[in-house]
């Protein structure tokens, strides 16, 4: 991610996955976080999973610690579907699995 005032400023990135209950992960230098930048990525990465590349589910692990990253989830609509512990950089620590479908998605952000 580059901020349109800083193009050459590297400050995120989103990843997509094929990996079993890992589909998308992110991470966004704190001194860009709480501005809606890693929220509008988001959105722009999960619907083209699922508009784009046609998966059926979009599952992310999400430390239960980090309460910006749960939030984004939340409002997107996803829902938590499971706890447990997860392997992080920082270790193993609590964790939750959140998921949406292509029809929910599509249902919450699609004209009709």
């Amino acid at each position: 991610m580059r901020p349109l005032t800083s193009p050459t400023e590297f400050i995120g990135l989103i990843r997509l996955s094929l990996e079993v209950d890992n589909n998308r992960g992110f991470w966004l230098v704190p001194e860009w976080q709480g501005q809606g930048y890693m929220r509008e990525a988001c959105h722009a990465a999960t619907d083209f999973w699922f508009n784009q590349l046609k998966q059926p589910v979009l599952r992310a692990p999400k430390a239960k610690a980090n309460r910006r990253s749960l939030k984004i989830s939340q409002q997107s609509g996803m829902r938590m579907i499971r706890e447990e512990i997860g392997e992080y950089h920082i270790g193993d620590i609590p964790s939750t699995l959140w998921e949406i479908t292509r029809e929910e998605w599509n249902g919450r952000y699609t004209d009709p």
